[in-house]
């Protein structure tokens, strides 16, 4: 399993999909609070079904998934739903844009969907648009756009509900390494400042390497990154005795939820 530097947000532990083990065999996934987190593997890898199980579109056949503490896995699949609409956010790889909503109408329809009226939900999307730098263009329609700024819009829809968790699956596929450079940047910022924990799914290396930490998925099982050891130069005569200070977080210990 691989684990955040604090308490996690998400927790997922043991899941298995489907009964056979063959997408999913014991995947561990646990991911803090503010923390970017990508999931890095070939196609085929298990990597989708992972992202469904996550999010509560799939019910594992196997193992627990906890939210900000709450058993997410033990709800029924309506209540998956409401759940997922009021405290997820998701970017799909081929967002889907509606030809007759302008951007911030887009923006705001997470928050439709959620009962929220007009006016608070176009307010809340326009701040959403402006932190992700695209509020200039609010009133316009996706046919008008650059694929640049509806990533970034996608990116910004996810966000409109401040989601305890954002999972994002390819989210800067088909972009510039400017245009990525800058989406990432902003989205680990966000990520920060809101306490949001992301979770990208990807299998490029290059958009892995713009998250804090990276855990690969291969053949449906997790595998984390090695964890540095400190080496301790050995000791001279008359040398005072010290303790080697960890360089990272232990992959394997235990995960412990207290929200």
């Amino acid at each position: 399993m691989s684990l955040p530097s604090d308490n996690p947000v998400l927790d997922a532990r043991g899941l298995v999909f489907p009964a056979d083990g063959s997408v999913l065999n014991q995947v561990g996934l646990a991911v803090g609070e503010g923390e970017t987190v990508a999931v890095l593997g070939p196609q085929g890898a298990g990597k989708s079904a992972l992202k469904a199980c996550l999010c509560g579109e799939t019910a594992p056949s196997a193992g627990t998934v906890w939210t900000n503490g709450k058993p997410f896995h033990l709800l029924a699949a309506e209540q998956r739903r409401a759940f997922r609409l009021r405290h997820y956010g998701l970017v799909h790889q081929d967002p889907v844009f509606f030809p007759e909503l302008t951007l911030g109408q887009f923006a705001a329809l997470p928050l439709r969907f959620a009962a929220v009226g007009e006016r608070e939900a176009t307010q809340r999307a326009l701040t959403w648009l402006a932190r992700f730098e695209i509020a200039d263009a609010a009133d316009q329609r996706p046919g008008e756009l650059p694929s640049e700024v509806l990533r970034r819009a996608a990116l910004a829809r996810a966000m409109v509900n401040d989601p305890l968790v954002l999972f994002a699956d390819e989210p800067f596929v088909g972009l510039s390494d400017e245009s990525i450079s800058t989406a990432s940047r902003i989205l680990r910022s966000v990520a920060r400042s809101h306490g949001t924990a992301v979770v990208v799914f990807t299998r490029d290396a290059d958009t892995a390497a713009r998250c804090e930490r990276t855990v690969h998925l291969v053949g449906g099982r997790t595998h984390a990154e090695p964890v540095p050891i400190a080496v301790v130069p050995a000791a001279k005569p008359g040398d005072v005795p010290h303790r080697a200070h960890a360089t990272s977080q232990s992959l394997t210990s235990p995960a412990k939820v207290s929200r």
